[in-house]
């Protein structure tokens, strides 16, 4: 298991690759959307986390190949969107920041070469506007997510009931574990709580984890028997932890899971 790192995540230093790796998600997730049998909660829309970077995990080639499989990968570690198959060698395509109609050509180059029909509906993604991609804020960023989602993996162990995979949100960029929590006994007031890391958004904008609550989106304030230890969001929807805070924690993984376990 790799140490957990929190490095500097300071938004005024990745804004631009971070927007640029937001469109790139986004991409990659409408993918697996188009090609994936509708999950439960719509989570067919979302990326998984792979030791590489972030996926679709492995789709069938199409519904007459019931054993031709391959997988879309944002290898973010080494700059690449990658191709992998059961049944063709790998294939990529460098990530400089290209545009998002630069890339949408490219992936379609690569999914045409393995046989796969593009399923991107190109009106989509006709941005053609370059984009940052900094390696090493990128690299970061991956470094914060990978020891988020170990964190994560605590967590999960720890829950009664169902609970999601861990993935990422294309639409927020947003690292989440969903718990499934309404046939538990002593939280009736809630159906799901979420657990998660963003990158920031017009909630608060640099990044933070968070937990949310529904459908009684306050419910936390209900059930928290302190409730001034941590901060909230203006409207009293999330729960939430700056990212700072952790990065400047002499034990991160602890103030973390202290957090999340508050609930």
């Amino acid at each position: 298991m790799m140490a957990l790192t929190f490095p500097s995540l300071a938004l005024a230093d990745w804004k631009g690759s971070r927007d640029t790796l937001h469109k790139y998600c986004q991409l990659v997730g409408a993918i697996r959307e188009a090609m994936s049998n509708p999950l439960p909660n719509a989570l067919h829309t979302n990326l998984l986390l792979s030791k590489k970077g972030f996926t679709t995990s492995s789709i069938l080639k199409d519904d007459s190949s019931t054993d031709k499989l391959f997988e879309v990968i944002l290898d973010v570690q080494h700059r690449r969107l990658r191709i992998e198959s059961n049944y063709r060698e790998p294939l990529s395509v460098a990530l400089s920041g290209q545009s998002l109609n630069a890339l949408c050509d490219e992936t379609c180059s690569l999914l045409t070469d393995i046989g796969v029909k593009p399923p991107l509906e190109r009106p989509s993604f006709l941005e053609g506007i370059r984009g940052l991609f900094d390696s090493k804020q990128v690299k970061a960023y991956w470094k914060a997510v990978s020891s988020t989602k170990q964190v994560l993996k605590k967590i999960k162990a720890e829950l009664r009931g169902e609970t999601s995979p861990i993935h990422l949100h294309v639409d927020a960029l947003s690292l989440s574990l969903i718990w499934y929590c309404k046939d538990v006994p002593d939280v009736s007031l809630l159906e799901q709580l979420e657990f998660g890391f963003s990158t920031g958004d017009e909630k608060f904008p640099d990044a933070y984890f968070f937990i949310s609550s529904f459908p009684d989106t306050r419910a936390l304030k209900k059930i928290l028997t302190d409730e001034n230890r941590y901060r909230f969001t203006r409207d009293s929807s999330e729960m939430i932890l700056p990212y700072s805070e952790v990065f400047k924690s002499k034990n991160s993984e602890k103030t973390l899971l202290d957090f999340y376990r508050s609930v």
